[in-house]
């Protein structure tokens, strides 16, 4: 699948984007391939090979007011790479769900240290009950850390950025 970086006007990485959306931004002048990068996917159209950037910047500048990333299913369960924290089973969207750490009926808050990816057998056992509670009945105790996750993270999480060497100039691939 092909995908572009889009940056800001400021090469601050904003968003990963279909090709088709970077198409629309290019023809309507709203991005422009930024100087110095060659790289690009070559997309045939009834007129042609149109040559696509692999990068877009954006040509005026957008301020984006940044919050923390949001704390829902999709991103807890980016977040912890689609891992139980409790047994370490392999989940999917339709398997994972989200435990609170501290229950929610004992005061625990929706926030992402106190939240972590759970298969729906390790959450239903768990219930309303502490770790503590938790370890002692079942021996079972929290495998990861929770942790806020970057925004830069949540971008590309789950995307193959092997494929996209030519992005190191603004992504740092582990």
């Amino acid at each position: 699948m092909r995908k572009v970086l889009l940056l800001n006007a400021s090469e601050e990485i904003l968003k990963v984007i279909t090709w088709q959306h970077a198409v629309k931004l290019m023809l309507t002048g709203k991005a422009h391939k930024p100087h110095g990068h060659d790289d690009e996917y070559e997309i045939n159209t009834t007129s042609g090979i149109f040559c696509l950037p692999t990068a877009l910047i954006l040509a005026q500048y957008v301020h984006v007011p940044y919050g923390n990333v949001a704390v829902n299913k999709d991103n807890v369960l980016k977040r912890d790479e689609y891992v139980c924290g409790y047994c370490s089973r392999r989940l999917s969207s339709s398997t994972g769900t989200v435990d609170h750490i501290i229950p929610r009926c004992k005061g625990g808050k929706n926030v992402w240290l106190n939240v972590v990816a759970s298969c729906k057998g390790c959450n239903n056992r768990k219930d309303d009950m502490s770790l503590k509670e938790f370890k002692a009945k079942y021996g079972t105790e929290l495998m990861i850390k929770p942790r806020i996750p970057a925004r830069d993270f949540m971008v590309f999480t789950g995307m193959n950025i092997d494929t996209h060497e030519t992005w190191t100039r603004w992504v740092e691939i582990k």
